[in-house]
């Protein structure tokens, strides 16, 4: 990792842009964890944004450390998500998790209760969404 990539998370510039207008326009509980999570990343241009780092529109598989059960969504704007296609708002607790993540990451899901699941990325897919997106 270049020296100037200082704190493990990775944002493209379009991402980021993206993502910081829809902080600005809809604050919330949730646009402010997704602020605290931008403001620790580093931004990179789109076209060297590393293929093992999770982005907006990318579809991720995690799996689940205490079960191995292993399940794929994709990191989507609020508006599009879709809880039957699991099209993950980046707004959820997993979204802002995943975002600038890279592959072997292990996140920390919340669940109900207090309680939380440990999720290892296992892959990442790169969506062509992001071109159309961007």
């Amino acid at each position: 990792m270049p020296e100037e990539m200082k704190h493990g998370l990775i944002i493209s510039e379009s991402d980021y842009r993206r993502l910081s207008h829809l902080v600005d326009v809809s604050r919330s509980t949730a646009t402010y964890e997704l602020d605290e999570e931008l403001a620790k990343a580093d931004i990179c241009p789109d076209q060297s944004l590393p293929g093992n780092v999770v982005a907006l529109y990318d579809s991720v598989v995690f799996r689940d450390m205490k079960t191995d059960a292993e399940k794929t969504v994709t990191i989507v704007m609020p508006w599009e998500s879709s809880v039957t296609k699991l099209r993950i708002s980046i707004l959820s607790p997993v979204g802002t998790a995943l975002i600038g993540e890279p592959l072997g990451a292990v996140i920390n899901w919340p669940l109900l209760n207090g309680r939380s699941a440990q999720l290892q990325i296992v892959e990442i897919k790169r969506s062509r969404e992001v071109a159309q997106h961007g």
